[in-house]
């Protein structure tokens, strides 16, 4: 019986609803009240506008450069060489943008680099009385090494070896981390995968700036630590309509926050033209939004050039964020 329920294309869409459905009802009840801010969270918005414009409901979707990011065991089926780079424009004149360059290494391996960047100019200082100190400047960096294996037909592995490194003015902190992916495919067209992110992961400052305010022990620069929550990702993937339409979903738990839930989907209309639409970071808490529409499309401009657009809304400023990608492909098998 329920080899025959799994067995249609029918079957497969009751399945991905039916968890939907079942991580709503859950993530009201689990936790109602509870939120906690993130350390590195840059880190964890996402990459490329394929993935945005499918609610970076990205976890079980293998076979691109951008699964160095979502799931490291989905780069394993990449086939070909591809570089990426996405540049995001977002609210308070902040800046996102990410490079990646995958290969495949061998006949069931392949390996990718990446680097996210992102900041901001003129953040306002401020002393512990809270009276302004000048203008002050926030970059962010993530660089990241992918290793991605095929154990089997049925199942990959992966890991990102990562660092990242924080400079707030005259203050920064450094942190080492890594991911581990799983990516599991039962039957045709279907995966099924887990991540867990940020393993051992936390920023650690040394600041001048706080000694010379606050004071320290034997005049050295005081250092506090930044431990990233716990994150991990479960997500499943089909694709339909002859590998046409694809729908994914995705989701999130962070340590100290309600779950969060991702659901996209993709529609390749021809060989030149796709469509894509999502849901991002659904959650029912009261403390947080209530999750951003998102929407996106590719043209491939030739038969190694495709131009990605995603567009999401964002409630923490009731604006809009727009991601334009550059995806570069060679070597296609």
């Amino acid at each position: 019986m329920v080899k025959s329920w799994f067995s249609t294309e029918r079957g497969i869409i009751k399945f991905i609803v039916a968890m939907s459905v079942t991580v709503i009802a859950l993530s009201g009840a689990a936790y109602p009240d509870d939120y906690r801010p993130w350390a590195g969270e840059f880190m964890r918005m996402g990459v490329g506008s394929r993935a945005m414009g499918m609610g970076n409901a990205y976890t079980a979707v293998e076979g691109d450069v951008y699964s160095a990011y979502y799931n490291p065991a989905g780069l394993s089926t990449m086939n070909n060489r591809q570089m990426a780079i996405s540049f995001r424009y977002l609210s308070m004149d902040r800046h996102f943008k990410d490079i990646a360059f995958g290969s495949k290494i061998g006949p069931d391996a392949s390996f990718a680099f990446s680097w996210i960047n992102a900041g901001t100019e003129d953040v306002v200082g401020r002393d512990l009385n809270g009276n302004p100190t000048g203008s002050l400047s926030d970059s962010r960096n993530a660089f990241a090494i992918t290793f991605s294996k095929n154990l089997n037909q049925f199942v990959s592995i992966g890991i990102n070896a990562k660092m990242a490194y924080w400079k707030l003015d005259d203050d920064d902190a450094k942190a080492f981390g890594f991911d581990l992916g799983v990516m599991v495919r039962p039957f045709k067209n279907f995966t099924a995968s887990f991540v867990t992110r940020d393993v051992n992961s936390r920023f650690t400052w040394n600041s001048n700036r706080w000694k010379e305010t606050i004071g320290s022990v034997d005049g050295q620069p005081l250092e506090k630590e930044d431990r990233f929550p716990h994150y991990n990702t479960f997500g499943v993937a089909y694709q339909l309509f002859r590998e046409k339409l694809l729908l994914a979903s995705t989701l999130e738990l962070v340590e100290g926050n309600p779950f969060g839930l991702d659901l996209g989907a993709a529609y390749k209309y021809n060989d030149t033209f796709t469509l894509r639409a999502g849901l991002y970071n659904y959650t029912s808490s009261d403390e947080l939004d209530t999750g951003a529409l998102t929407a996106g499309f590719t043209v491939r401009v030739t038969g190694s050039i495709s131009l990605d657009y995603a567009y999401s809304s964002d409630p923490l400023e009731n604006d809009s964020i727009h991601c334009f990608s550059l995806v570069m492909t060679y070597g296609v098998e």
